[in-house]
């Protein structure tokens, strides 16, 4: 088993990084997160890398950003530091997906704009 660092943010834009658990069973290959009450598991028959990605790709629908991973514990040996963080790009928001709490954010302050007083109201009472 393999054991990778996965940091970034999840949907609530919350800062997280959690461990990955990689395992290999009968030619396929599994990723599990646990975060929160969430338990992400993803397969694939190709690679553990190839796991990993679908793993990152099915948090990506569920609208977490940032995403990065790192190797830490090949087998039993830890690595710690010793391996490059892999970014995983996020991807392009799709039209009528929701916004970001910042985008939503953003779009409260631009309704709340003052608007000029009307020429026709009486004004203060």
């Amino acid at each position: 088993m393999n054991i990778y660092q996965l940091s970034g943010l999840d949907e609530r834009e919350r800062g997280f990084t959690r461990q990955v658990e990689c395992t290999c069973d009968q030619e396929e290959y599994h990723a599990i997160l646990r975060y929160e009450r969430v338990r992400v598991h993803e397969h694939s028959t190709s690679s553990e890398s190839s796991a990993i990605q679908n793993l990152i790709n099915t948090l990506q629908t569920q609208g977490y950003t940032q995403l990065r991973s790192q190797l830490i514990f090949r087998e039993e040996t830890y690595l710690g530091s010793q391996e490059l963080w892999v970014d995983y790009p996020d991807v392009e928001s799709v039209e009528g997906q929701k916004p970001s709490r910042l985008q939503q954010f953003l779009q409260w302050l631009s309704w709340r704009k003052p608007s000029k007083p009307d020429s026709n109201s009486l004004g203060p009472c």
